[in-house]
């Protein structure tokens, strides 16, 4: 996700009392490398939590790092949840996962790093628990149409929910009858977190396209593929008007480029989905 991690549109309608449900106690599996400042913290949930593909949780910092924390930086932080999208089908329950971007301090501000990622990235272990809350969102509803082609922009981590949806849509056969296009945005080679496994994906279903575009590739990249902002590559891909459901997750910038650009070429307001809140790190 994103800094922001994705948060979805039905956020501001879902019921505050799913928030304040007791959260479920998670086994941490693992926690593995994706790029210099992503993990995927991969998890065993109890066998009871089920959770749809899109959908997003809040993960919990516990109180003692949060004292030590407001200590270190004289903060005045209370409880703190943040909101990470589930990169894994439901299918694979128990064992879910989330991608996690280290959030570091913008440049040349005096501001603390995000709390949340900063005690994922650092303290949680094989063997320990995290406390993950009741699932919330709706991302999964792509659309009424059996035929129209689905298409998903990602912008960095704000991959992560299209990760869990991909999954699912294949592991279940949704969606095989329409066309499925991941443009997914990123500023280097190094960036693009499971390049491999969209590209095998890619390779084994024939309705799923995926467009990797980088922002500002390396010399040693060696890159070959589309070069620019993702909605800049969108924009060039498909000429003419355009009869799509659209999936965006990404910065706020990036989400309002696209959203402009899938608008001029007449995919109605309805057919569009994506965050519109941003959220402490």
């Amino acid at each position: 996700m994103i800094r922001l991690s994705l948060v979805v549109a039905s956020l501001l309608s879902a019921p505050a009392a799913l928030a304040q449900e007791a959260p479920a106690a998670a086994q941490v599996v693992a926690v593995e490398p994706l790029t210099p400042n992503v993990k995927r913290l991969r998890v065993r949930m109890p066998k009871n939590y089920r959770f749809e593909a899109g959908q997003f949780a809040l993960l919990s910092v516990p109180s003692a790092f949060v004292e030590a924390w407001n200590a270190k930086y004289k903060t005045e932080l209370g409880a703190v949840r943040r909101p990470y999208s589930f990169a894994s089908s439901p299918k694979r329950l128990p064992v879910a996962e989330f991608i996690i971007q280290l959030a570091a301090p913008p440049p040349g501000r005096d501001v603390p790093p995000g709390i949340a990622s900063t005690y994922i990235h650092g303290e949680l272990k094989p063997g320990g628990t995290i406390e993950i809350g009741q699932p919330l969102g709706s991302l999964n509803k792509a659309g009424d149409s059996a035929t129209r082609p689905l298409i998903l922009v990602a912008g960095g981590t704000g991959v992560a929910p299209f990760v869990g949806l991909l999954d699912h849509w294949f592991r279940t056969k949704q969606h095989k009858g329409r066309k499925i296009y991941l443009f997914f945005g990123a500023r280097q080679r190094r960036d693009l977190m499971l390049d491999a496994q969209f590209r095998r994906w890619a390779a084994k279903h024939s309705n799923f396209t995926y467009v990797p575009a980088l922002s500002d590739p390396a010399p040693d990249d060696n890159w070959t593929g589309p070069t620019g902002f993702v909605n800049v590559v969108l924009d060039k891909h498909f000429t003419g008007t355009l009869d799509a459901d659209v999936l965006i997750a990404g910065s706020p910038r990036m989400m309002q480029e696209t959203v402009k650009v899938v608008k001029a070429k007449g995919v109605p307001e309805g057919q569009i989905r994506h965050d519109p809140i941003k959220v402490a790190p």
